[in-house]
């Protein structure tokens, strides 16, 4: 019968003209029934199904993930890691109202979904970040208390022990995101402003080395995206073409770009 025929996800996805990221999306939240076959666990699905998710009430076929030349860097970010690309980003910014101007669609998308961020700001930055989300209409307070928004100075990060280890690190950032797993989060945002390179702590100097190894941290983590914050106006050329070189992604002024990481 042709309501039993099984669909390949590239097949589905054109059937209900969205994207292969919202197909695995929806498979994952239960919200499309899919079978698994071979030893790769291919999904495959029946037409039934995808006839009856399309009539669901709460479901839109709407395409969610952005088509070529979206300015939306959150669907930008989900489109390429249903190619395999970390979601890793630099973010250049000129000034406070700059950068979160730049950085606010993603925290917003992570709010929406009651998804947790965790936000190493600049130094004595607390208070700041605070209101900058309760200017659009969350509660820092709440989102703290729901361990949806973990707020850490430098010092608590990347700086502890008054040095910086690369390795360290990145043992920290899978630490929190495995504890947001353990909670129930598969989607975190966790984002870092990079001006404490500034403060000339021993180990600074091998800042790109670790952006470089968070591509790899990525790979066991494609639900993660980190975001990393450049001051355009204090961080030199050497420090703006390594960041360059070390990420996936660019967030410009207008659009996220690819970066220029290539894998070893």
């Amino acid at each position: 019968m042709e309501k039993d025929r099984l669909f390949t996800i590239e097949e589905a996805a054109q059937y209900l003209n969205i994207s292969k990221t919202t197909l695995r999306r929806w498979t994952k939240a239960g919200t499309l029934r899919c079978s698994r076959i071979g030893v790769k666990g291919e999904r495959r699905f029946l037409q039934k199904d995808l006839d009856a998710c399309v009539s669901r009430d709460d479901v839109s076929v709407a395409p969610p993930d952005a088509p070529a030349g979206s300015t939306d860097p959150v669907a930008v970010l989900a489109e390429a890691a249903s190619r395999g690309v970390p979601r890793h980003v630099c973010l250049h910014y000129s000034d406070a109202d700059d950068l979160w101007r730049l950085f606010r669609p993603y925290v917003l998308e992570q709010l929406r979904q009651r998804a947790p961020i965790l936000y190493i700001h600049e130094e004595n930055g607390r208070d700041a970040v605070m209101s900058r989300i309760r200017s659009e209409g969350h509660d820092p307070e709440e989102l703290c208390n729901a361990g949806l928004l973990r707020l850490l100075e430098p010092s608590d990060g990347y700086l502890r022990a008054g040095t910086f280890v690369p390795d360290r690190m990145v043992d920290f950032m899978e630490a929190a995101i495995l504890a947001f797993r353990a909670s129930g989060h598969e989607k975190v945002l966790i984002s870092g402003e990079m001006s404490w390179y500034l403060k000339g702590t021993p180990g600074t100097e091998r800042m790109i080395e670790y952006e470089a190894l968070l591509n790899k941290l990525l790979t066991r983590h494609p639900e993660v995206t980190i975001v990393c914050h450049y001051d355009t106006h204090r961080m030199d050329g050497a420090v703006t073409l390594g960041a360059l070189c070390s990420h996936t992604h660019v967030q410009l002024n207008d659009r996220l770009v690819p970066g220029l990481f290539v894998a070893a």
